[in-house]
């Protein structure tokens, strides 16, 4: 029965027994028992639920953990059938029946020290038969403890089961007989099954395979299930036809078609192969530390996890392939069959901030069975995690803010290369900061430029009908969140529910452009500028009043050069501007529109008027 995972943990803690040296090994998956006790056995079934509900987990019985310290109490066979009723007698569904758990809690004893202890392993219900409860409660894993679930999670979940009671992964797949089923492709699966807990012997023949594919809703009666035909099918194309293809392009914006690729496969060789795709066709940098460790362009894990969440969750109803483009130092795009269900998404058009947001972690999957299936494969984790890796890997300055186009039967997901806190951020940040710390109260940590950019760059897309991730309390970043809060640096949106706040930007800091002002101190000669010298303006204008601070020509250039030609800098194009930046700025000294300081830095003249103006 022993995984690696398991074996390792009874380990670790035989060392801190026998060393006096405490190591914690109470995660969010693993729980230590006593059960000595009445009130220990109730704990238990708590956190039984608790995994179930949750992420599944593994309990540890005999062994207790207080102060920082481990006594080892070891298990009494005596209470054995109180282990075995864990399968049917505990757990209620929401039609008040005690639900049967044996494929789902797994028990064995080991020995540990000079006793025995005992193993429960708990692996998570899918997604359609969530929640159970125990004593009418229904409990989550949070972190190292177990919650009530909210009533409105609840609710929500029955709304989601209600929607996905006929799943049409379990629809008929016409003309397939269970031969069609590849034997190799079975016994592979169950091997990764017995690997974990869950004992089931490999199957010589069809016939004798079929109580267990049955049983893993591969067959339906005498059908072959569109779940049977995706995991395990021999030729599945042939049945499925698109809905188990994939196409990749490698997009030079010159020839799309350059390195096209279209793959036909079984749903777990797809993920692989597209994943190979896209790994081979990402920029991979060397860096001078670390003896030339590799960078890659976007994380393995991320870009691995996002490929097989569009096709674990993608609409297999609709027969469409699904299509990826890489385009170089741009973006990944990964074009889904389907839609989100409404209650996904926020849209708030009817003010000036137009607001486009999806909320992360709600049960979207239509299938649930087939989610169940991949977890085995070790190819999804839990649900809703996936907009949460995204929007963590924006955070942390491993992608630029990932967006979303939403239309009537496909969902387009765009990785953007590159920072989310990158030059332009900073140096609109930059020219905010005197206004940002005087209203935090404190200097600016990265954490809170990351937040700020998250917000900006979101307002910004949402404006291009674009969707981003809602962003709330409820991420790593709380603390961040109260910080900006509480200095009215963001504010709730009109659209912001109890349930789903939603939050944009203190509006000073979106004003980038001071055409107005501009106009009234300078007159309309102002709207006749060149775009380097409004940008020029711009620039000087935003540091003096909300950083008070002063610009030399040779800061403003790089800026300038970023607004007006992009990144990538050609040398002749960006010398050529900079004599360009330092003849305006002295310009615009003469006419005392900037004031010129001892350094040759400039600031904005404030108390310039169109009536002062020399010339």
């Amino acid at each position: 029965m022993k995984s690696e995972f398991i074996t390792q943990t009874i380990n670790t803690i035989a060392h801190s027994i026998q060393s006096g040296v405490f190591i914690d090994v109470e995660k969010s998956k693993v729980e230590l028992k006593d059960l000595s006790t009445k009130g220990d056995w109730k704990s238990l079934h708590e956190t039984i639920c608790a995994f179930l509900n949750t992420d599944g987990g593994i309990v540890i019985c005999g062994i207790r953990e207080r102060d920082k310290k481990y006594s080892f109490t070891g298990f009494d066979r005596n209470n054995e059938n109180n282990l075995i009723n864990l399968h049917s007698k505990h757990f209620q569904n929401d039609q008040d029946k005690f639900v049967d758990l044996s494929n789902y809690i797994f028990f064995d004893y080991e020995n540990f020290l000079n006793g025995e202890i005992a193993i429960i392993a708990v692996y998570p219900l899918p997604d359609d038969e969530k929640f159970l409860r125990y004593n009418d409660f229904y409990y989550q894993r949070k972190l190292t403890q177990d919650k009530i679930i909210p009533v409105s999670l609840i609710q929500r979940q029955k709304e989601y089961k209600i929607e996905i009671e006929y799943a049409k992964e379990l629809a008929k797949v016409k003309e397939a007989k269970i031969d069609d089923l590849s034997l190799d492709k079975i016994n592979n699966y169950i091997s990764l099954l017995s690997k974990e807990i869950r004992n089931e012997t490999f199957k010589a023949s069809h016939d004798q395979a079929k109580s267990f594919l049955i049983k893993q809703y591969f067959v339906q009666k005498d059908w072959i299930t569109t779940l049977g035909m995706l995991v395990c099918g021999e030729e599945p194309f042939h049945f499925l036809g698109s809905r188990v293809e994939v196409n990749c392009y490698y997009d030079t914006s010159v020839d799309i078609g350059k390195d096209k690729k279209m793959f036909r496969n079984d749903v777990i060789n797809l993920m692989e192969d597209t994943f190979r795709y896209i790994w081979g066709h990402i920029k991979i940098n060397r860096t001078i530390r670390e003896g030339g460790k590799s960078e890659p362009e976007y994380p393995e894990k991320l870009i691995r996890e996002t490929i097989n969440n569009a096709l674990a969750h993608r609409d297999y109803t609709i027969d469409s392939f699904v299509t990826v483009t890489v385009e170089p130092n741009q973006y990944i795009e990964i074009k889904n069959p389907g839609s989100f269900k409404e209650k996904i998404k926020i849209i708030h058009t009817e003010t000036d901030i137009a607001v486009r947001r999806l909320v992360p972690g709600i049960p979207e999957s239509k299938n649930p069975k087939l989610a169940s299936v991949l977890k085995v494969f070790d190819k999804i984790e839990s649900q809703g995690r996936g907009m949460a890796s995204l929007v963590n890997a924006a955070l942390d300055n491993e992608i630029d803010l990932p967006t979303y186009e939403i239309k009537e039967d496909s969902i387009s997901l765009k990785i953007h290369s590159g920072k989310l806190v990158d030059e332009s951020i900073e140096t609109w940040l930059q020219g905010f900061n005197y206004y940002l710390t005087t209203k935090l109260k404190g200097e600016l940590t990265f954490e809170h430029k990351a937040v700020l950019a998250y917000f900006y760059k979101s307002e910004l897309v949402n404006q291009q009908r674009l969707f981003s991730i809602l962003l709330t309390e409820s991420n790593n970043h709380f603390t961040v969140l109260q910080d900006l809060k509480k200095g009215k640096l963001i504010v709730e949106h009109a659209s912001s529910t109890e349930e789903n706040p939603v939050y944009v930007l203190d509006r000073i800091l979106l004003k980038i452009d001071f055409t107005e002002e501009f106009i009234t101190a300078l007159g309309n000669d102002y709207i006749h500028y060149d775009k380097v010298a409004k940008h020029i303006l711009n620039l000087i204008y935003l540091y003096s009043k909300y950083n008070q601070k002063s610009l030399k020509a040779a800061e403003i250039t790089p800026e300038v050069y970023r607004r007006l030609y992009g990144k990538e800098i050609v040398g002749k194009t960006y010398e050529t501007l900079g004599r360009k930046v330092r003849s305006i700025c002295n310009n615009l000294e003469e006419q005392k529109i900037l004031i010129k300081g001892s350094k040759n830095d400039y600031t904005f003249n404030f108390d310039f008027t169109i009536e002062n103006k020399l010339f």
